[in-house]
């Protein structure tokens, strides 16, 4: 692609590289000069215009942006229309973005004008987010580059969606708690739930001791419970670790010195 200056006589069919007011108008840039724009700039007594010419084997900007957001795919996202040479990627529904780094920066690596932005690994999103976007930055790549990203960009983003359906939540109360703390951490829990897509199959209150939330946990039926205490966990052997393993579950926890996730019965076991 050619770039720069020239006069308006050698500038038709080129795409204008800024915006320029002309005639009562706006011509904006990126627009493809036909004879009229150049009348309209020449009456107002421009000479010569900057603008890019694509030359043999150049892939104009959106043409570019659409077959590089094609070839990563983006299984769960739906692509938007190329508009200045960008393609956004936006979330189909609920879920978690699970994004290919390497994949990512082999893409941004083939050409500083071909680039693929997106939101952090495993970020959570809803319906209609955006996730990433596609964005060409000059006016056209060459179309040896364009492959070469195209190469390299399959399964670059995509979408887990949400496969749990149905939740249970069990909020716990310390004595004296204010019914307000209790519907507060509801309404947080449920809120979250509901932003995913999980319908809340149950919610139940009992008072923060091992027996009664153990008693909850085992009476939940879902297929996700989660516990909200009315009191912070300080142990492994506290109140809401103990009561998941009285109904029959395990606890998982971050290992001090591996920084590995550990299965185990305390909270500084060997990992297995």
């Amino acid at each position: 692609m050619k770039f720069g200056p020239v006069p308006l006589g050698e500038a038709e069919g080129a795409v204008l590289a800024h915006s320029l007011r002309a005639g009562g108008r706006v011509l904006k840039k990126g627009a493809v000069l036909g004879r009229e724009a150049l009348a309209a700039l020449g009456a107002e007594g421009l000479a010569e215009v900057v603008v890019a010419r694509l030359e043999p084997g150049d892939v104009a900007e959106n043409e570019a942006a659409e077959a590089l957001a094609r070839a990563i795919g983006g299984d769960g996202l739906t692509l938007t229309k190329a508009h200045t040479g960008r393609v956004n990627f936006k979330a189909r529904g609920p879920g978690v973005l699970v994004v290919d780094a390497g994949k990512v920066r082999a893409i941004n690596a083939v050409d500083p004008g071909l680039t693929l932005a997106t939101l952090a690994p495993f970020t959570r999103v809803t319906k209609g987010l955006l996730a990433g976007t596609v964005k060409v930055i000059p006016y056209a790549v060459p179309g040896a580059a364009l492959e070469a990203a195209c190469a390299a960009a399959e399964g670059a983003l995509r979408l887990a969606p949400v496969v749990l359906k149905r939740a249970a939540v069990v909020l716990t109360e310390v004595p004296g708690q204010k019914p307000t703390i209790t519907e507060k951490g509801r309404e947080a829990v449920v809120g979250r739930l509901n932003a995913l897509g999980i319908d809340v199959a149950e919610v139940a209150v009992v008072p923060h001791e091992e027996a009664a939330l153990a008693a909850a946990l085992g009476a939940a039926r879902a297929d996700l419970a989660l516990i909200l205490t009315g009191s912070a966990t300080s142990d492994a052997h506290d109140v809401s670790p103990q009561a998941l393993r009285r109904a029959g579950g395990w606890t998982v926890s971050a290992c001090r010195w591996t920084r590995a996730t550990c299965c185990s019965s305390g909270p500084w076991a060997r990992c297995r």
